[in-house]
């Protein structure tokens, strides 16, 4: 794990230097005059200038083809030529990093910064390291000495408060942002910033009082930045969520409307003004307030949308329908509560819901949102072909949309899903691909529907994960695991233990994927080994589960378990089953390798008794039956 930190932060430094060093170096003045060369001959200084640009150049091709001892040498040389170059001296560190040679970088910057104390990057590079490094201290005098410097520029206050906070003084952070608030231009980003150590504020405050006092201080700061910062979405949300917590419920409405303006399709600020007009008054009154208001509008769709809403949050469906049909008829052309009467419909009776979805589509020819839902209706019905024809649609309409909105992760996802149900491997392979892109955590995601699906699904997934797997990713660990983990519901143990083993080599070559080494990923590694006979190995796995993990419930058991069966290490397998036995009493496997321990020791009477209090937990385990027998024969029964 030191040489996985080493790396990470070798890696950080050289994207620092990298960035840094996007700047070209001085170049050498234009030899022509009117056209004609007035001299071959550089002054000395331009001679110096063109030497170190040269020698950059060829430290920058070194870099990229990983030479880094010949980029350094490179670097060096430039530097020499142009001592006072801090890109330079910059990338000339990281370079030195890469090769792992920390205390010359960090010597290098220093004395550039004695040199230059005024060198903001200087001083970021200088921050970055010392803060992977975990001396605080030292981030702290540095982002001290960028405020002393840069005081108007707020990147350095938000810097040394963020550094403050790290040491848990919230005062002391809060007190750099109050001063840099008076200095720095523009002040919205350090306003923001007092935001959260508020909400913070309100979040582990324990008397309502203090609550209350940090929510107003927050109120003010939001207000600020919403006049520094108009039109600014997270701002009016946030500012309009504590005006109706704070039951300033007009104000908070004015702020939401503001987003409604800005955004008429967002669906988010609907539901807020719903519950803020619920808030003002119990639900009855508010149901009635909105009702009168649909009655008396001229245009009452938004008020019958509202109280769609409210009756939906009632679970009074028939209302909410009724509200939610009120509001498509008047708001034609606003997918909303077309794809909520939707959604209630399809808990009944899907072909309504389509109906319903298929005539706003008559309103909005081309709507992705409603194109969307529909193909999600054929997708519970079974009709794969037209649900993935109608994914299709949706996916041109949300191209083609000038709101720049592409699809959400969850678009491409289902669409996945249902390219896998039509066996259309490469298809899914490409929209699962763009899935966990956006959001990783699909992938584990796919992999429970492609668990709990009938064998067919599972098979086509499996094809699907198959050559996902075969494609270059940042994810291709996860995939392997999961991929061995669908072998494994297969009963595949040995294709699944070599899915693990490529996972393995994929964590080897990227160590950024190693999150994927958890207690779980051993744990079940061991268990394909098992069952493919590697059982020496699989013993490994288990203890390497149990070294993540020593409470890990399933290992402890396993383990002990394979010791039982083989008869060896008894004692170890004893304590083994008692401890996952501490953490699960009533688990009729663990019982059964407890039994089993016994019984390799001799202990027949108590085997039995723990093996018959097991089969009456888990009556059609074949297996302890089978124990049972064992152990009345050796009784005597």
């Amino acid at each position: 794990m030191r040489g996985v930190l080493h790396w990470r932060l070798a890696l950080g430094l050289a994207l620092v230097g990298a960035a840094a060093g996007c700047r070209s170096l001085p170049r050498p003045s234009p030899m022509l005059d009117e056209g004609l060369v007035s001299s071959p001959v550089l002054s000395a200084a331009e001679e110096r200038a063109a030497q170190a640009h040269a020698l950059y150049s060829l430290g920058i091709h070194h870099e990229l083809a990983d030479e880094y001892d010949l980029a350094y040498a490179a670097y060096r040389q430039a530097a020499e030529l142009e001592p006072d170059n801090e890109h330079l001296l910059l990338r000339l560190a990281s370079t030195l990093v890469l090769q792992r040679k920390t205390a010359e970088a960090l010597r290098v910057v220093e004395e550039f910064l004695v040199r230059h104390p005024a060198s903001e990057s200087a001083l970021l590079w200088l921050a970055t390291f010392y803060g992977t490094a975990g001396n605080q201290e030292r981030v702290l005098q540095l982002f001290r000495q960028m405020t002393r410097q840069f005081p108007e520029k707020p990147l350095g206050w938000l810097q040394l408060a963020a550094a403050t906070g790290r040491s848990a003084d919230l005062a002391a952070s809060e007190a750099v942002l109050q001063e840099g608030l008076a200095r720095a231009k523009p002040p919205a980003a350090l306003r923001q910033e007092l935001v959260r150590i508020q909400l913070g504020r309100m979040q582990s405050a324990k008397i309502p009082a203090e609550q209350a006092q940090a929510r107003a201080a927050a109120i003010g700061l939001l207000r600020q930045v919403a006049e520094e910062l108009p039109g600014d979405m997270e701002t009016l949300y946030a500012l309009g969520d504590l005006l109706a917590k704070d039951g300033q419920f007009e104000e908070a409405i004015r702020a939401y409307e503001k987003i409604e303006r800005i955004r008429p399709a967002d669906r988010q600020v609907k539901q807020r003004l719903a519950r803020t007009f619920l808030a003002m008054d119990d639900q009855p009154k508010a149901i009635a307030a909105l009702e009168t208001l649909a009655r008396d509008a001229r245009e009452p769709g938004n008020a019958n949308y509202y109280l769609g809403e409210l009756y939906l949050q009632a679970r009074d469906m028939t209302n909410a329908a009724a509200h939610y049909r009120l509001a498509a008829n008047a708001l034609t052309n606003e997918p909303a509560p077309w794809l909520k009467l939707a959604a209630i419909q399809a808990e009944e009776d899907p072909a309504v819901a389509a109906a319903t979805l298929t005539e706003a589509l008559d309103h909005m020819p081309g709507d992705p949102h409603l194109l969307e839902v529909l193909a999600l209706v054929r997708l519970n019905q079974e009709r794969f072909a037209e649900a993935a024809d109608l994914m299709r649609q949706a996916y041109d309409a949300a191209a083609a949309a000038e709101s720049g909105d592409g699809p959400s992760p969850l678009f491409f996802y289902n669409y996945a899903t249902i390219c896998t149900h039509l066996r259309r491997t490469q298809e899914a392979v490409g929209w699962l691909q763009r899935a966990i892109a956006q959001e990783p955590d699909f992938l584990d995601l796919y992999l429970q529907r492609a668990t709990s699906y009938p064998p067919a699904f599972r098979r086509n997934a499996t094809e699907v994960l198959r050559a996902l797997a075969n494609l270059p990713s940042t994810e291709s660990a996860a995939v392997h695991a999961h991929l061995a983990t669908l072998y494994l519901a297969q009963d595949k143990p040995a294709r699944a233990a070599r899915e693990f083993e490529k996972a393995l080599d994929a964590v080897g070559r990227d160590p950024l994927q190693s999150e994927i080494l958890t207690p779980r990923f051993h744990f079940w590694f061991g268990v394909a080994l098992d069952q493919a006979k590697q059982t020496d190995r699989a013993v490994e796995m288990f203890e390497a589960c149990l070294a993540k993990d020593p409470e890990y419930a399933d290992a402890l058991n396993y383990l002990a378990y394979v010791w039982a069966v083989r008869g060896v290490r008894l004692d170890e397998a004893l304590r083994h089953v008692q401890a996952a036995l501490a953490l699960d009493p009533d688990n009729a496997a663990y019982l059964d390798t407890l039994g089993w321990v016994y019984y390799q020791q001799g202990r027949y009477a108590e085997a039995l008794e723990l093996l018959e209090r097991a089969n009456e937990l888990r009556p059609d385990d074949l297996e302890i039956r089978e124990h049972i027998e064992k152990t009345r024969e050796k009784l005597g029964k």
